[in-house]
């Protein structure tokens, strides 16, 4: 028992007593599946992620030094699933959120190329080259990068 009076929770405790046997692998998806009202906190440092449903611990997963393990708290009996408007809603809200994050790479990595290319053009005291320039006019034409792949980027 810790100093607070809280005892931490024990594997084999959680077996049985409305929990779901634990299962080899991740369980993100079957665990999303079920409590699609849940929330996850990872702990690095502990190699664990856990759901909350409100205050509630719904669901565990074991990552990785340990073999991945998972397991949940059994759905109540009026559990109903997510509507696929909210379900849709949400996996709109992922993918904008990772084309978000791509476009930020994409124009930092953009950025540190015409960087790298005016130092090197310095460096051999040349006097400014068309590849360089039309990397510059791009980057002015759309600052954020976004709408713009790295393999459709070409010098003109």
């Amino acid at each position: 028992m810790s100093g607070n009076g809280v005892r931490p929770i024990c594997r084999a405790e959680l077996s049985g007593r409305g929990w779901t046997p634990w299962a080899e692998g991740t369980g993100e998806s079957a665990i999303d599946k079920i409590w699609w009202a849940a929330r996850v906190l990872h702990f690095p440092k502990l190699n664990v992620s856990c759901w909350f449903d409100g205050s509630d611990l719904v669901g565990i997963e074991h990552w990785g030094y340990r073999q991945p393990q998972w397991c949940m708290r059994k759905k109540p009996a009026d559990w109903q699933p997510l509507l696929d408007v909210y379900r849709l809603a949400r996996e709109e809200e992922k993918l904008a959120a990772i084309e978000r994050f791509q476009a930020g790479a994409q124009a930092r990595a953009l950025q540190r190329l015409i960087q790298a290319s005016e130092k090197r053009r310095r460096a051999r005291g040349a006097e400014s080259g068309q590849p360089e320039r039309a990397l510059v006019g791009l980057l002015r034409a759309n600052p954020r990068g976004t709408g713009t792949r790295a393999s459709t980027l070409q010098p003109v």
